[in-house]
């Protein structure tokens, strides 16, 4: 047998609380528990773990975005910007190296770039005019007279592109890395291509 503590009627409760004026007693009934075994209590059952709650979808994104995650590149823009790549990294070294004029860049690189590239081409020649001490010498002494600073004389850099490597960012914009090997060295180039009334441009040219 098992006590178990019940609680009267509350009306009941109430007549005999205020008939004494104490408080409202307490009823104990010895009533028989039925299913309990001698041997300890039933076994705990576990309720099944319940699934996490899964996180909200992310809101819809805008047509425009979702066209943008599915553009690819075209075949020929790829070609086309790879060999703009090449050649104009080519062309830049053999500008710094005094073999190509700098005119010929005009129509590759934007404003910025090609002042850039003009200021290093200029600073380039006039640390090659004091490392040769800026005084005439048997080549300079010719038709301009001695006394005129001569020009080194320089040999063809041979510059030979290694590889090129190119990632489109979205339509009409490359961005594209240059190996580029010359005689004593091998130097990198980064470039961004874009294209500008129907006409690629490099828009940043860095020469390591």
């Amino acid at each position: 047998m098992t006590t178990v503590i019940t609680f009267p009627v509350q009306e009941a409760a109430d007549e005999l609380a205020t008939a004494s004026g104490a408080p409202r007693p307490l009823t104990v009934h010895r009533i028989p528990v039925t299913g309990y075994s001698p041997a300890g209590a039933p076994p705990v059952k576990l309720r099944p773990r319940q699934p996490a709650p899964q996180a909200a979808e992310p809101a819809e994104s805008s047509p425009a975005t979702q066209d943008q995650a599915h553009w690819h590149s075209a075949p020929e823009d790829d070609a086309r910007v790879n060999a703009i790549a090449r050649s104009v990294t080519q062309a830049a070294l053999e500008v710094l190296g005094g073999t190509r004029p700098l005119q010929q860049m005009a129509r590759w690189l934007d404003p910025p770039s090609f002042e850039r590239l003009q200021l290093r081409a200029n600073l380039v020649r006039s640390r090659e005019l004091g490392a040769a001490g800026g005084t005439g010498s048997r080549a300079g002494t010719g038709a301009a007279g001695p006394g005129t600073p001569a020009v080194p004389v320089r040999l063809h850099r041979q510059v030979v592109i290694r590889c090129c490597r190119i990632c489109p960012v979205s339509e009409g914009i490359y961005e594209a890395s240059v190996v580029a090997a010359e005689q004593s060295r091998v130097r990198a180039a980064a470039l961004r291509i874009e294209l500008r009334r129907g006409l690629w441009k490099v828009t940043a040219l860095e020469i390591g």
